[in-house]
């Protein structure tokens, strides 16, 4: 048996994602309406826009009978499908490692959404993607345990003059119950994306309801906030992610605190992000060391970057070793090995924590983990399922 066939079982085929992997039911093939095209009886049905085939390779296609090119970009790499006489475009491309893989068509030249095909957000505006079955690694998949809630709240916001969104996951019986108070984990995604992401992309809803049901972590809830965060200035919309501070603390946590059964000692608080999430995460925890026991920096940067941040002294919290020990349970860090945009920063933060005598071996506290995969939700998923086995203990 290949390599390839090991990694993707052969039993997971034909959907982009699988009826456990995904947040909606898989796409099936969709009827061509009167109108559209010519099409004979036997090619009355346009199939998903993203099939999966043996060995992790994907069939992509796309409807345009009128179109003159039709390409997609999957790992950087651009390739141009080929015409069918229906008007149907198609290759065969590799899937990868599997995982999470955006995939980003082409027509005529212009970038475009496939409607057959899954539908996420990133790079701040939606994109498709397929979630490619991975043997031996279905911890974030949906199983047949006891499953928590995620709910959509509006809360009116200080910090940007409007109201704002968060998405909050109760763990499972918490909604039955009308006793006991919660711990709590301020979640954060990455630039270009929104709160919806951590769920519809992340899975973190199923990977914390797997978690609780195996015994491995603390039972908490789970607020996942907008971190492109934007405020009003001269009449337009302007974003300041550096805004997050003041949206978490004076708006964010005193609504979640006076809705929900939660617990507000500091050692029940706790605050991760990934990528821009992990600055600001490092930014707001190691400027509250009161406020917050625990912090998660998935595939990011803990010492100030270029026009981010460059003006706040958070960063001190470093100088004085034996004050961070006590005030931070878990300051954990993790990062894909192959991540081109984190991994230098990830090693010069590891080389900053070693100089201020904070590197792991001498700081219990201090986790630093590395995984195989780039800047990518393949690796912000086992970075939640790591720290989130680490925090309310």
């Amino acid at each position: 048996m290949s390599e390839k066939s090991r990694l993707y079982p052969s039993a997971a085929l034909n959907c982009a994602i699988t009826s456990t992997s995904g947040s909606f039911d898989p796409q099936l093939p969709l009827g061509r309406e009167a109108g559209t095209a010519r099409h004979s009886a036997t090619e009355a049905l346009v199939p998903p826009g993203i099939m999966m085939l043996e060995g992790g390779r994907m069939r992509l296609n796309f409807l345009a009978p009128d179109a003159a090119s039709v390409s997609a970009e999957v790992h950087r790499v651009r390739y141009d499908l080929e015409k069918g006489p229906d008007g149907l475009w198609t290759i065969e491309v590799e899937g990868g490692d599997g995982g999470f893989c955006p995939v980003m068509f082409f027509v005529d030249g212009a970038e475009v959404l496939n409607p057959l095909a899954p539908i996420g957000f990133g790079a701040s505006r939606p994109i498709n993607y397929a979630d490619i079955p991975q043997q031996d690694n279905d911890f974030f998949l949906c199983k047949d345990v006891p499953h928590g809630s995620v709910t959509q709240e509006f809360y009116p916001s200080k910090a940007t003059g409007g109201m704002k969104s968060c998405l909050v996951y109760t763990p499972a019986g918490y909604m039955k119950e009308t006793a006991g108070e919660y711990p709590v984990l301020y979640l954060q995604h990455g630039h270009g994306e929104n709160e919806q992401c951590w769920v519809h992309q992340g899975k973190a809803n199923f990977i914390l309801d797997n978690l609780i049901a195996e015994g491995k972590m603390t039972s908490c809830i789970v607020v996942m906030n907008n971190g492109m965060v934007q405020k009003e200035e001269d009449g337009l919309r302007v974003l300041d992610i550096e805004r997050i501070e003041q949206l978490l603390l004076e708006d964010c946590i005193p609504f979640i605190e006076s809705r929900y059964r939660v617990k507000t000692d500091k050692w029940s608080r706790a605050m991760a992000g990934l990528s821009m999430g992990s600055m600001q995460t490092s930014v707001v925890t190691l400027s509250h060391p009161d406020l917050f026991g625990y912090a998660g920096v998935f595939s990011g940067f803990v010492a100030p970057r270029k026009n981010r941040f460059e003006g706040n002294s958070y960063i001190d919290a470093l100088n004085d070793g034996e004050a961070f020990r006590q005030n931070y349970k878990v300051f954990f860090r993790g990062c894909g090995r192959e991540d081109d945009v984190a991994i230098e920063s990830f090693q010069r933060d590891s080389a900053l924590f070693a100089e201020k005598g904070l590197a792991p071996d001498a700081c219990p506290a201090h986790v630093e983990k590395l995984y195989h995969g780039e800047h990518e939700w393949n690796v912000w998923r086992m970075c939640l399922r790591d720290f989130a086995q680490l925090i309310f203990r």
